[in-house]
């Protein structure tokens, strides 16, 4: 969420495992290894440094296994295990033993594929517990799966952490705009509907200190790089209740993502709906535009908004 921090809401849907973190982002994508130097530190100490060294052999393990966690889930790009060897500095054996207890008990999950790891579901559920609204998973859930048989179309629920989103819940629809959308993925959210959506409801001052200094990831050549751009299209975004992406995130994807609200009036989340760019037409703009707003309405009104 990321929430995968501390507010992963629970109950997602993975999909059959056809949906892979692959070249559909590539050039202006950060580095997994862009952290700054407090957060290298921060997760290095959590790793354990030589003057823990003393430490007994237990403690080393957990503070270790959290330091994976931590890093994985910060990570902007799925790691793989060298990078989680050479930002950790944890011994080779040591590491792969780690991994495979936490793949095993769900902490993380492993592509064998592309041979890379994402955060778990257990992260997931137990970031569930900590959100206020114990049913919040469940109708988030229930709103996107409902959304996506009724259009046929793929729905995803997201959420913000700094600038970037997180895929919290995905309901595939019958045809399925190649996507990397994995349960736990994080991407720019310049980038996308739900991302937009959710920048919209931070006040100038917030905004400036998450997007003003940094450069803004290219995906396609849609994507908008330009800030002050980006804040002109919040401006709309607000005005508008909804957002939409027109291929800044894939080639030939088209999304329109709407609000979802707690009983505190709150934005924490947003939902969108996924479609192919060919089949837009104003037409059919309109109809998916009703029918994400009345389905993010709905959430949030069984979450206890007004």
């Amino acid at each position: 969420m990321v929430f995968l921090n501390s507010a992963l809401a629970g109950r997602v849907l993975f999909d059959d495992g056809n949906i892979r973190a692959n070249a559909c982002i590539n050039g202006g994508e950060r580095s997994l290894h862009t952290f700054d130097s407090s957060q290298e530190k921060e997760i290095q100490q959590i790793a354990g440094d030589k003057s823990q060294k003393d430490q007994p052999l237990f403690v080393k393990s957990v503070a270790r296994a959290l330091a994976i966690i931590n890093y994985v889930v910060k990570s902007p790009k799925p790691p793989t295990f060298t990078m989680i060897q050479e930002i950790l500095n944890v011994p080779k054996s040591s590491l792969s033993y780690l991994l495979q207890e936490l793949v095993q008990q769900q902490y993380l999950q492993f592509d064998s594929e592309i041979k890379v790891y994402y955060p778990g579901l257990q992260l997931i559920r137990i970031g569930a517990t900590c959100i206020n609204n114990s049913n919040f998973s469940d109708e988030l859930w229930r709103g996107i799966k409902q959304l996506s048989e009724e259009l046929g179309e793929t729905t995803h629920a997201v959420m913000l952490e700094d600038r970037f989103v997180i895929f919290i819940a995905k309901n595939r629809g019958a045809k399925e705009v190649s996507a990397v959308s994995n349960i736990g993925f994080k991407l720019a959210a310049h980038a996308t509907a739900g991302g937009k959506m959710l920048l919209s409801s931070l006040d100038e001052t917030e905004l400036d200190r998450r997007l003003a200094t940094v450069e803004l990831e290219k995906y396609t050549d849609f994507t908008i790089t330009s800030y002050a751009e980006l804040k002109s299209e919040l401006t709309e975004v607000r005005k508008n209740g909804y957002a939409t992406d027109n291929q800044a995130n894939v080639p030939g994807g088209f999304c329109v993502a709407a609000p979802v609200y707690d009983k505190t009036e709150k934005m924490i989340a947003a939902i969108s709906i996924s479609v192919l760019a060919g089949k837009i037409t104003n037409e059919y703009l309109q109809v998916l535009i009703q029918k994400v707003k009345a389905a993010a309405q709905n959430i949030s009104t069984r979450l206890g908004k007004v």
